[in-house]
């Protein structure tokens, strides 16, 4: 059983009881689905120092719409052996493929934003054999649905989530207002969120106790 813990949107809130949170649940994995910065003159630094100590063999980091700044976290990351950025890109660790992709739909002036027709090609690009999808952006009607009540996912995300045979977890974000956890089908559902609509920290990490399936 390979532990992995998941979480998102921090938006530079890291803060001594998160901290504690993580030591106090150890594992194999954490993984991040995006939107690291706090603002626009956050590069990651402090964010990449403090992930690469906490307790976990492996950190995976997916971008969201708030990180104008990937490029240079992008750049920071590589001095840490642990942290992987997966920009649209996929890893195997412990023999579960993981796949990370930062886009969401447009929603005023930020990163990552495609529309639904850009986002159907680039989703066709998620490896059939995908046993954890990470996307910032959420799929239709699942953990979707802003403060306003309406559902704020891709069709072309839930489209792509239905193809691939070997999935059993898919980790989305972005609407803060969303997070929690909801099986369907086959594949377990998880927003990822810490923060709440108002950027407070109401919400601990979700850890999931991966089985990989009998031979």
């Amino acid at each position: 059983m390979t532990k992995i813990i998941v979480f998102s949107d921090l938006h530079g809130q890291i803060s001594n009881k998160l901290t504690q949170w993580f030591f106090n649940h150890p594992g194999d994995i954490l993984a991040f689905a995006g939107d690291i910065q706090k603002n626009h003159f956050d590069y990651g630094e402090g964010f990449l120092y403090w992930l690469n100590e906490l307790p976990y063999t492996h950190k995976i980091i997916t971008f969201g719409n708030h990180d104008g700044n990937w490029q240079d976290i992008t750049a920071l990351a590589k001095q840490y052996n642990g942290i992987t950025v997966l920009n649209h890109d996929a890893i195997t660790i412990d023999g579960i493929k993981i796949f990370g992709s930062p886009y969401s739909l447009p929603f005023r002036e930020w990163w990552f934003m495609k529309t639904e027709q850009e986002l159907e090609k680039l989703y066709q690009q998620i490896p059939d054999d995908t046993n954890i999808l990470i996307t910032h952006g959420a799929a239709f009607g699942i953990l979707d649905e802003a403060i306003d009540g309406r559902a704020t996912g891709s069709t072309s995300l839930l489209k792509r989530i239905t193809e691939l045979k070997k999935l059993k977890y898919h980790i989305s974000a972005h609407i803060h207002e969303a997070a929690g956890k909801l099986k369907v089908g086959r594949v377990t559902h998880i927003n990822a969120s810490i923060l709440d609509e108002r950027y407070r920290v109401v919400n601990d990490p979700v850890v999931i106790n991966y089985r990989q399936p009998k031979p």
